[in-house]
């Protein structure tokens, strides 16, 4: 089943947000999960503790996470999803919009596969 780890960038009130409309989705914060252990360590790392946890990251860093899952690629290694934001897509600031992008993608996509799958967010 789909479940979401949102990265630094995204305000944990998203992850908030979703719990309080769709109590369904397992949502957690970078800010919050593992009691903010994650917070400010190296990409490689969320991303080896979002796999062992098969949480999909979602992030609007597209400058340094597509190298680490090229990388990774090339060297069997399995990650549990990472799901793109663009910033001229839906903003950080537009709450609205990310919550409802991501209830949407969950409903629509929370019994595929999500090993090492990309997918860019798409505003609804």
């Amino acid at each position: 089943m789909l479940s979401f780890l949102l990265d630094e960038q995204i305000s944990p009130k998203i992850a908030k947000h979703i719990n309080q409309k769709s109590p369904k989705i397992p949502i957690f914060s970078i800010h919050t999960w593992q009691n903010g252990h994650y917070l400010g360590v190296a990409d490689e790392t969320i991303l080896q503790g979002a796999a062992i946890a098969k949480l999909t990251l979602v992030t609007y860093d597209q400058k340094t996470i597509p190298p680490i899952l090229v990388e990774w690629g090339q060297g069997n290694i399995n990650h549990a999803g990472v799901i793109f934001i663009d910033y001229s897509s839906i903003s950080p600031s537009n709450f609205g919009g990310l919550v409802k992008a991501i209830v949407w993608l969950w409903k629509t996509q929370n019994k595929s596969n999500w090993q090492n799958r990309i997918v860019y967010l798409q505003p609804n």
